[in-house]
């Protein structure tokens, strides 16, 4: 099989594979179908901010490395808003992600990397 052939976001692919298998565990535990047990009910969203490092450490240009600095902040405000840390919770803290991505927006307009950059080269 040559390069043509393989899908060019196949990590996007597994990612988006596991985030919705994982979305669908935890369905099943709020609706009392299943037991995960409280760690894991609790501790889940380090699985994103893995992720996010993962692309952090395998980024080849400064955009994926930036994309994956979104997934940490998104799985750090999760952890944070799951465990109520700092009297935080889901309706009490989403302005943050208004900041995560403002900050994103920031980091990607004084970026050097060209615009419109659609193919790794």
């Amino acid at each position: 099989m040559d390069d043509s052939t393989i899908p060019r976001y196949r990590g996007s692919l597994i990612a988006g594979l596991m985030l919705l298998g994982l979305g669908a565990f935890f369905l099943l535990d709020n609706f009392d179908l299943i037991y995960i047990g409280e760690p894991i009910s609790h501790f889940w969203p380090l699985i994103i901010v893995a992720l996010g490092l993962a692309r952090i450490f395998e980024a080849e240009h400064p955009s994926e490395r930036r994309r994956g600095f979104a997934w940490v902040f998104f799985g750090l405000w999760l952890l944070v808003t799951v465990l109520h840390m700092f009297g935080l919770t889901f309706h009490s803290s989403w302005p943050l992600l208004l900041i995560g991505f403002g900050i994103n927006a920031i980091w990607k307009a004084v970026s050097s990397e060209p615009a419109g950059r659609l193919s790794k080269g």
